[in-house]
């Protein structure tokens, strides 16, 4: 059908635009709407306007210019959506020049495979982000992109895993330069932790790294310990890989020295946990002429060198409304040199106190006890963790009533006595450091830092399924978390760019996975709408941040999303249907802008 619509320009002048539509309903039931099949200008314009009517009547005439459902069939691929979201991942990827470094490996190296090492490099760390799943998995949805058809043989994507690890070490230190010409890096001090990763398998290796250890969630699976460093922007600086039975202070000390050499830094301060505040980590850092500022545990033999300080009042200052207190002081301890020689040393130590930490310290463990009540009446036994460490075991005599060591009935109860002791610590908190210039405020600030390294942690292992670990051999191992750790930079750096309205790596994937779109006749793309996913309205909370209440708004998060997406890449683009050239040059302009 021909569409003229009439239009008045603000200088007087009337033209007449000429569309062909056709009619459609979007839904059952759903009211009639039109679609442009082509746009032909204004009427007015036309040097010859009957030989352009003839042109817009023959067009219109002609039945294969329109869509014909019928004709369009399942599997044909006619009517497959196509993502072309990867292309914002793909402009870090970019600005990253992986490509660039990949390229320069081939040569010094005489690399003479047949296939693309960036190809499939590329495709595994941005399906990493946007539908993490094993390599064969990954290689199967290489089809699904618009504009990017690499055509990668799963033989050859195990065989670049082996060049990947290969290549590990070496690519980390070219994004450390990258990330500095990009957006600047200062590591005058750095935020490292560890975590693990299981195998589904049922044996340790013999001699690999695949150990049974301590696993942070718990499992009996075979582990591998990762260390981390980062810095105080959040992102990633570097990865190493442990056997999974290596204790996390054994880390600390192999990871520094390899980080310093390989960044060229003259000095490092370390921000960790209690998890590796060892004193031979320590006296390693402090005899390389580095600094700490760690996390220091209250209770139990290593707490106790400071129980006199923290219970007495003098000392402390109180901010005005008695929800937080602090004291500072100046600690001299003994330590080791480098040759294992006695020297005294000087750090300071914070200790302070929150009320909201100690109210929710309260809490956890009257729940606790409860559930403890409830396992001694039932009989309930379990590891000594969570509501179990409150439940006490005593082995009596059952004739005289006296506690043996050996006996055949054992009498549980709920351990108040701990309790008591332990409700003397809520809500107090240790740091020392090694930075004799820092004052409180500052000291708080820069550990306060070590969050992002834990919220990184939980985006490889929720958004980024880095475990379980689908490959087995050990330059396969390396190359998946060397995967992982780009994937990693990659989200982090798009949320660095984000700033203050920075979303969670699991939003950015959904709104960059709804970004699809189909290639129709003529030369036409058809976008999908991004979107489908209710916003909640928003309100700012006692620190005047905004954040979700409960009550749905009537907009939609993903369409909020994907808008900011293009905002903090410098595009607007939201045609439904265009030109694949219009079409193209948008995606052109997509480019990285921290």
């Amino acid at each position: 059908m021909i569409r003229k619509d009439t239009k008045v320009f603000r200088d007087g002048t009337v033209k007449t635009y000429i569309r062909v539509v056709e009619s459609y309903r979007p839904g059952s039931g759903k009211q009639a709407h039109q679609r442009t099949l082509k746009s032909f200008g204004y009427l007015e314009d036309q040097p010859d306007p009957e030989a352009f009517m003839r042109e817009v009547e023959a067009f219109d005439a002609d039945p294969s210019n329109r869509e014909q459902i019928s004709s369009n069939k399942m599997y044909s691929g006619q009517n497959r959506q196509l993502n072309y979201g990867y292309m914002f991942l793909e402009a870090v990827y970019d600005a990253l020049d992986i490509a660039g470094f990949i390229e320069r490996y081939k040569i010094s190296t005489g690399y003479r495979g047949k296939y693309s090492l960036n190809d499939i490099a590329k495709l595994l760390i941005l399906l990493r982000i946007l539908a993490p799943d094993s390599k064969r998995a990954s290689t199967q949805q290489q089809k699904g992109f618009y504009g990017w058809d690499p055509q990668i043989e799963l033989p050859n994507v195990y065989r670049s895993l082996d060049y990947m690890a290969d290549f590990s070490v070496e690519l980390q230190k070219h994004l450390d330069e990258r990330i500095k010409e990009l957006i600047g890096r200062d590591l005058k001090y750095a935020f490292y932790d560890v975590t693990n990763y299981f195998f589904e398998i049922d044996f340790a290796d013999k001699d690999g790294d695949r150990q049974k250890g301590v696993s942070k969630e718990h499992r009996t699976d075979p582990i591998i310990q990762m260390g981390l460093f980062i810095d105080p922007n959040g992102l990633p600086v570097s990865m190493s890989l442990f056997p999974g039975n290596t204790s996390d202070t054994l880390t600390l000390q192999p990871v520094m020295i390899d980080v310093k050499k390989a960044y060229q830094l003259q000095r490092l301060i370390v921000v960790a946990d209690k998890g590796l505040n060892s004193t031979k980590n320590i006296d390693f850092i402090c005899n390389n002429g580095d600094g700490y500022v760690v996390s220091q545990v209250l209770k139990g033999t290593k707490g106790n060198r400071y129980h006199k300080a923290l219970f007495e009042d003098e000392g402390y200052i109180w901010n005005q409304d008695k929800t937080y207190k602090y004291k500072l002081f100046t600690e001299e301890y003994t330590s080791k040199d480098k040759d294992g020689n006695k020297v005294e040393r000087q750090r300071q130590v914070l200790i302070y106190w929150t009320k909201a930490e100690a109210d929710r310290a309260r809490r956890k463990r009257e729940e606790k006890l409860k559930k403890a009540e409830v396992a001694c009446k039932n009989g309930a036994y379990g590891i000594p963790k969570g509501s179990q460490e409150y439940v006490l075991n005593e082995i009596v005599d059952t004739q005289t009533g006296e506690l043996e060591e050996a006996s055949k009935k054992t009498i549980r109860s709920v351990n108040t006595a701990k309790a008591e002791k332990d409700a003397l610590f809520d809500g107090y908190f240790c740091l020392i450091t090694s930075e004799m210039e820092y004052d409180a405020s500052k000291i708080r600030e820069v550990y306060g830092g070590l969050w992002k390294i834990e919220q990184s942690f939980r985006i490889l292992k929720t958004d980024l399924l880095a475990r379980p670990v689908h490959v087995k051999t050990p330059e396969h191992i390396r190359a998946h978390f060397l995967i992982c750790f780009i994937a990693l930079l990659i989200v982090r750096m798009i949320q660095y760019a984000m700033g203050e309205q920075a979303v969670s790596a699991e939003r950015l994937a959904d709104a960059l996975n709804a970004t699809t779109c189909r290639v129709k006749r003529g030369g036409f793309v058809e976008l999908d709408d991004v979107g489908g996913r209710m916003a909640f309205e928003k309100r700012k909370n006692k620190k005047g941040k905004l954040v979700d209440t409960l009550v749905f708004s009537n907009k939609d998060e993903m369409a909020q999303d994907y808008q900011l997406i293009q905002k903090t890449f410098g595009t607007a683009y939201y045609e439904a249907e265009a030109k694949q050239e219009a079409f193209g040059r948008f995606l052109k302009k997509i480019a990285y802008k921290p």
